[in-house]
C-alpha cells in the first residue's frame, strides 16, 4: 500500500476547513454522492480496498477498470449519437432524393456530398 495515492484530507469545504483525514483501510478515490437538494460534500469512497495500483482502490475505482467501463460507455453514447444524427437527416436526404428523381445532372456527386458528413469516422465507412 502506498500512501501518496491518498489524499492529505477528504471533503474539505468552507464550512470544514480540515476535512477528514485519510481511512488507509478504505479507497483512496474521493468521491461525492448523489444527493437531492442541499449540499453534497465529497468524502472518501467508504469501500474496502484491494484493487488497482499499489491495491488502494476498490474494485469500481480501479482506473483500469473505470476507464474501460467508460470507453463502454462512450462507445454506447457514440452508436447512438450516429444513429439520432441519420435520423435528424431524414428531410435533407429526401430532398436529394427528390433532386435526383426529378433528374439532376449528376446525382452521384449530388449524393456522395450530402452523405460524407454521416460517414462514421471510426468504422472506416466511406461516403
Amino acid at each position: 500500500m502506498s500512501p501518496e495515492r491518498y489524499k492529505a484530507k477528504y471533503g474539505a469545504w468552507a464550512g470544514r476547513p480540515n476535512g477528514s483525514p485519510p481511512d488507509f483501510d478504505l479507497c483512496c478515490e474521493e468521491v461525492t454522492p448523489n444527493e437531492r437538494g442541499g449540499f453534497a460534500h465529497s468524502h472518501q469512497c467508504r469501500r474496502a480496498r484491494g484493487y488497482g495500483p499499489d491495491n488502494a482502490y476498490c474494485k469500481q475505482h480501479d482506473p483500469e477498470v473505470a476507464q474501460k467501463r467508460y470507453a463502454n460507455a462512450k462507445a454506447r453514447a457514440d452508436a447512438k449519437w450516429h444513429v439520432q444524427r441519420l435520423e435528424w437527416a431524414g428531410p435533407t436526404f429526401y430532398a436529394v432524393l427528390k433532386q435526383i428523381a426529378d433528374g439532376h445532372n449528376d446525382p452521384r456527386t449530388l449524393a456522395t456530398k450530402t452523405i460524407a458528413p454521416y460517414a462514421l469516422a471510426n468504422t472506416g465507412e466511406k461516403p
